[in-house]
């Protein structure tokens, strides 16, 4: 089993453990040990060989050793099978309902027998939910808009899932002997922010064996069709997959063609048209009146696909035919930002309020990432169902960073660690950062976290009112929105971009997987307008520095340079800014 599947089924023992209102810590351990064995950078497999064995992760004690060994042993665990045998098949399924937690389900299952989401939509629709204690007509309707959102969800998955799936199969492909090249391709490669499917693509003399395998290498819970150059199935869960194999003349105009988007594939074979070219998944051919005579002129590589039709290479993330083809024709196609640019993460969060590591770790984990310096974010004291902290905490924060910089500089680190707060935008348009807090901190992120509404008009004042106080740095997650789960709260973004603009404020893209947010259009309008942006990872964790990734692949999307984006910049850069704010 992979690490991802055993995760999963932590996940659910923790989930099924709180329906039946078990002891919170006996349902944490299960959660913590399903975030240690995501964050590991190494099979289970492997981890269990080694000095320690499994209990050497942190997290995993003795009898959750036993029970991941005996997933890994037998692909299934008693445990679990013990608890979801009191349950009727698919009834974890409701969990992913967005905002519907195990003790509703529970409620909900008790009181009315709702055993599936289905069945739970028709008990909204016959008005039955409302009567529930602690429910009515309101909480009922947001029920079906909930169950609206699981549904468009069992649609699309987010990028943040469907990439590392996506990655290991192209690395299983490019281990076979058979393989030349392999990519993956369509939405994926595009890095849109949700994924119908996964297109994967492979290049080989023996196309046979290379189909052979991978439809026998267990990768595809169920194989619709395994023929000699192309393998079709899903994956547990639903989400489909194909992989074509195609002969290396044609593997450059295949991954074009397959990469999509459809509308860019258009305007490259009416480019092609112009030119007496016929473009197509085989190749460039001039064209004939025979068409048995056509000659290809181009298709064992992208480049020789763009080149042919008078074109330099297009970066996948640009391809949605959003002016793309004409910036390449000028040559003004954008020098997109790098992951490699990034040196550092703004928004972090640590022990202090509801992170799960330590300063010191977060700033560990940041340098093993090549990072030149961090900052640390804690909530602020009005949000404090997320443990946010006041200017005592704080202070307290401040001297644990002086010392840790201090023993930064002494090893001779190059590295330093900031300290911010993520100070809540109050209903009335304040900043919930006092004098106090502002004498001790470097810099502030404004978020909105409660309130939200979907008056545009009145979130969109409240924030630039925030704004205009000159106490925010960079504004996060601008929207508010959670991906196919909540929608954008209410905001006029052009008059946050124009005003962001006005006072010098940075905008965050922020890179968790279901926020991604800035949007990639809204990036880009942000800096056609000169704005600054900030991609910033959320991280509640050291794992999930790891989003950073999704975060600029946003911001390729929005066609966004380095020099836009204040993680790029030098510690001396950044701190000259943020002292011309003050």
């Amino acid at each position: 089993m992979t690490n991802e599947e055993v995760a999963g089924r932590f996940e659910q023992i923790a989930q099924l453990l709180q329906i039946e209102d078990a002891n919170v810590f006996r349902v944490r351990s299960y959660e913590r040990a399903a975030e240690s064995i995501r964050g590991l950078g190494r099979e289970l497999a492997e981890v269990r060989k080694g000095e320690g064995g499994l209990q050497a992760i942190p997290g995993i004690g003795e009898a959750i050793a036993l029970k991941i060994e005996e997933l890994l042993d037998t692909g299934e665990l008693e445990y679990l099978n013990e608890l979801l045998a009191k349950y009727p098949p698919g009834f974890l399924e409701l969990l992913k309902v967005p905002g519907l937690g195990p003790k509703r389900a529970a409620l909900f299952y008790h009181e009315l027998g709702i055993s599936s989401v289905d069945d739970l939509e028709e008990a909204c629709v016959r008005g039955e939910v409302r009567k529930l204690k602690g429910m009515g007509e309101k909480s009922e309707q947001k029920l079906l808009q909930a169950i609206g959102s699981y549904w468009q969800g069992r649609e699309r998955a987010l990028l943040g899932e469907m990439l590392p799936q996506a990655e290991s199969m192209v690395q299983f492909l490019r281990d076979l002997p058979e393989v030349i090249r392999a990519d993956y391709a369509g939405s994926v490669r595009r890095a849109r922010e949700t994924v119908g499917d996964i297109d994967v693509l492979a290049t080989s003399e023996d196309p046979a064996a290379v189909c052979s395998a991978f439809a026998e290498s267990g990768i595809l819970d169920q194989v619709e069709l395994a023929g000699d150059t192309k393998v079709s199935g899903r994956l547990a869960g639903g989400r489909q997959v194909d992989l074509r194999v195609v002969e290396p003349a044609s593997y450059g105009a295949a991954l074009c063609y397959f990469t999509g988007s459809q509308q860019h594939n258009i305007r490259l074979r009416e480019r092609g048209q112009d030119r007496g070219l016929k473009v197509n998944e085989y190749g460039v051919f001039r064209e004939a009146e025979d068409e048995a005579e056509s000659e290809r002129v181009a298709g064992e590589t992208e480049e020789s696909v763009y080149e042919a039709l008078g074109l330099p290479w297009i970066a996948p993330e640009l391809r949605e035919d959003r002016g793309e083809i004409q910036a390449a024709e000028a040559g003004e196609l954008p020098e997109l930002i790098e992951a490699d640019d990034i040196r550092c993460d703004l928004h972090l969060h640590t022990t202090w309020s509801d992170g799960r590591a330590s300063i010191a770790e977060l700033g560990e984990a940041c340098r093993e990432r090549g990072y030149s310096h961090m900052g640390i974010t804690d909530h602020s004291a009005t949000l404090y169902v997320a443990g946010g902290i006041g200017a005592d905490e704080i202070a307290r924060q401040r001297e644990e960073i002086d010392e840790l910089n201090a023993g930064y500089a002494d090893e001779g680190a190059g590295f330093r660690a900031l300290l911010g707060t993520e100070a809540d935008i109050l209903p009335d348009g304040g900043v919930d950062a006092t004098d106090e807090v502002l004498a001790l901190v470097d810099f502030v992120i404004g978020a909105i976290h409660q309130g939200m509404s979907p008056d545009a008009d009145r979130m969109t004042g409240r924030v630039i009112a925030a704004l205009e106080t000159g106490v925010i740095d960079i504004v996060a997650h601008p929207t508010g929105r959670l991906l196919l789960e909540r929608a954008a709260h209410g905001m006029h973004v052009s008059e946050l971009v124009d005003a962001a603009a006005e006072l010098d404020v940075a905008l965050e893209i922020n890179a968790a997987p279901d926020r991604l947010d800035l949007s990639d259009a809204h990036a880009r309008l942000a800096q056609e307008r000169g704005v600054k942006l900030a991609i910033n990872t959320d991280a509640h964790a050291p794992q999930h520095l790891d989003f950073m990734r999704y975060g600029v692949l946003t911001a390729r999307r929005g066609w966004i340079s380095a020099e836009t984006v204040i993680n790029t910049w030098p510690l001396e850069r950044l701190e000259e800014w943020l002292a011309g704010r003050r």
